[in-house]
């Protein structure tokens, strides 16, 4: 199962390949996820593009 994370771009993940997560506060927040690879990407909170990164850290911790 895939998690759309940026309709936009069409950015998904596989939560079965996710090592971890985190939101970083430092200014406008963002999120982090690090797969087991050890890739990470980090995506910015932006609502006005409909992301919301504390809607999908909350979406990826109920599918992990």
């Amino acid at each position: 199962m895939m998690i759309l994370l940026n309709a936009a771009t069409g950015l998904a993940v596989n939560p079965k390949l996710i090592a971890a997560i985190k939101i970083v506060e430092n200014g406008r927040p963002r999120l982090i996820i690090t797969m087991k690879d050890g890739f990470e990407l980090e995506i910015p909170h932006d609502p006005e593009a409909g992301l919301d990164v504390r809607s999908i850290h909350r979406r990826l911790m109920v599918s992990v």
